[in-house]
């Protein structure tokens, strides 16, 4: 038997009306809301993201000594940065053993919270403010700015088991950031990665 046109759209209006079992969702299934005043927003075209990498076995091993260390920067008065914007230079090493014949050199990238009014200096904390700690290369002109990669080191390179070895020598000082000085311990930590080849 044929239903006619005109019958078939009052049956699903009746459905739509009489809270029929299409209303409700499934047990377990998500109701989806459906909101018409809400703005979706205008939409154009767009483009594409490639992330391309690599994962390898190319790494040294950074020594114990390296791994955790403390750089006294020393006690500075307030009155010092009167007539001065830095303090004296304080040296500090990264050493990397075991380095295995594919990598020829290797280079460091520090990481940490950067001063707020100088992005190149180490945030200090504990009560000082006006300082930051400025990091430089072992040449103690060139800045490392923290989350840059510093001056890349030739491996040298050993035999066997015991692989290439690098020193990486640093300075460090306190360096005034333009703001007002005040007295209170500045302390900072940076971590810090190897950088290979």
């Amino acid at each position: 038997m044929k239903i006619k046109n005109s019958v078939l759209p009052a049956i699903l209006a009746g459905l739509m009306t009489s809270g029929a079992a299409f209303a409700t969702p499934t047990e377990g299934a998500s109701p989806i809301h459906i909101n018409p005043g809400a703005e979706a927003g205008t939409q154009g075209a767009g483009g594409e993201v490639k992330f391309t990498g690599e994962i390898t076995d190319v790494s040294c091993e950074v020594t114990t000594a390296s791994k955790s260390q403390s750089v006294d920067l020393g006690k500075w008065a307030k009155s010092y940065f009167e007539s001065r914007t830095e303090t004296t230079q304080t040296p500090f090493t990264i050493s990397v053993k075991k380095c295995p014949e594919t990598v020829a050199k290797v280079a460091v990238l520090f990481d940490g919270d950067k001063d707020s009014s100088d992005s190149t200096l180490l945030k200090t904390t504990g009560g000082a403010t006006g300082v930051g700690i400025k990091l430089y290369e072992s040449d103690r002109t060139s800045t490392v700015a923290i989350g840059t990669i510093s001056k890349a080191v030739s491996v040298t390179s050993g035999s066997g088991s015991e692989g290439g070895s690098a020193d990486l020598n640093f300075f460090a000082d306190y360096k005034s950031d333009g703001e007002a000085i005040a007295v209170g311990p500045a302390n900072a930590t940076s971590n810090f990665v190897m950088v290979y080849n």
